[in-house]
């Protein structure tokens, strides 16, 4: 019964206010951390895949998000012109058996964006600053016909029928959405290492979202600050602290943590990493530790990683119970040149 009223409330949670998608390698998908950072990066252009598989040990009832990018960068003298595509899906979807009449009974919960992004960098004085706006479309849908609601429950039995009307009469199967967001981010080379600074706004455009037909609240903005750091200890090893802190209404979430780069003397997997990072929240204090292994492969960069959490959900059978993580990401060369030669007759 306790695990029924689990699903429950998590399905309440997602139909009534939808979540924003969230990863634990958020370095490794820029357009989702912040549209500032499209084209971010050494090359032309980038394609990037993410998987995120979460609470699978439930009754092995997962919440699975993908997402695929790309995005390209557009030269013009000194300033750079970036743009991207990014498409998400989230869904959580399981069964559970009635204890009313032993049949099994479904339930679903799916969103989808479909996410456009520009962004310009230029450099001044050795600083590079960036700005980006980022929009789209949401598609979210489920079934409340698989739900159960409080007038269905039964005192006698002491347990949910979900045969009886839940009497909803306000509720919609589906609902779409214009989203809009905007960031900025800074860089600079200072001596030996490389900070980077990035703040962005998600919903900005406060958009209704909810299955209840007459229902007025908008979803809240959602804040994103995160910055890293890019040490080098040596010309073989590399350091690289990361912090993320995302806030909206009451609700925050803080990753931190820093992945520890090698570079090898091989052409094909020219480096590795391995890192190590914690989450942490208001309510949940302590909530997952994060290790991560990532290597490159030629033009290809693939990282692993699982949340093994900390919580109060982490008890029991469900001790130390997590979320495995995985992003590939595929960057095609550079056309600027590192170097200018300047060619001259000899004589």
């Amino acid at each position: 019964m306790k695990r029924f009223l689990f699903f429950l409330l998590l399905l309440v949670d997602n139909v009534l206010v939808a979540q924003d998608v969230h990863l634990s390698q958020f370095y490794n998908q820029d357009h989702l951390l912040n549209p500032a950072k499209i084209g971010d990066y050494d090359g032309d252009y980038r394609f990037t895949a993410n998987y995120r598989n979460q609470w699978r040990q439930l009754n092995k009832q997962p919440i699975s998000t993908y997402l695929i990018s790309f995005d390209h960068i557009f030269f013009y003298k000194k300033h750079q012109f970036n743009a991207g595509l990014m498409v998400t899906s989230d869904r959580f979807q399981g069964e559970e058996t009635s204890y009313i009449t032993g049949l099994p009974f479904s339930y679903m919960v799916n969103s989808n964006k479909l996410l456009v992004s520009l962004a310009y960098g230029f450099t001044y004085n050795r600083n590079i600053f960036r700005a980006g706006i980022q929009t789209g479309l949401v598609l979210s849908s489920s079934d409340p016909s698989t739900q159960t609601f409080p007038n269905q429950w039964e005192y006698q039995s002491g347990e949910f029928n979900n045969k009886i009307s839940n009497l909803e009469t306000q509720l919609k199967p589906s609902q779409n959405y214009i989203d809009l967001n905007v960031g900025g981010s800074w860089t600079k080379k200072m001596l030996s290492f490389t900070p980077k600074i990035g703040f962005s706004i998600n919903h900005i455009n406060r958009p209704k979202d909810s299955y209840v037909k007459n229902d007025k609240e908008r979803l809240r903005a959602r804040k994103v600050f995160f910055t890293e750091v890019i040490i080098p200890l040596s010309t073989k090893y590399t350091l690289q602290p990361k912090l993320l802190w995302m806030w909206t209404s009451k609700a925050n979430d803080l990753v931190i943590g820093t992945n520890f780069q090698v570079q090898t003397n091989n052409k094909i997997i020219p480096a590795y990493y391995t890192g190590l990072h914690y989450r942490h929240g208001i309510s949940r204090v302590f909530d997952a530790i994060i290790p991560t292994f990532g290597l490159y492969f030629k033009k290809y960069a693939l990282g692993i990683s699982y949340d093994i959490n900390l919580s109060a959900l982490s008890t029991g059978t469900n001790s130390r119970k997590g979320t495995f993580e995985f992003s590939l990401m595929y960057t095609g060369a550079s056309t600027i040149p590192k170097k200018v030669l300047l060619p001259c007759n000899r004589y």
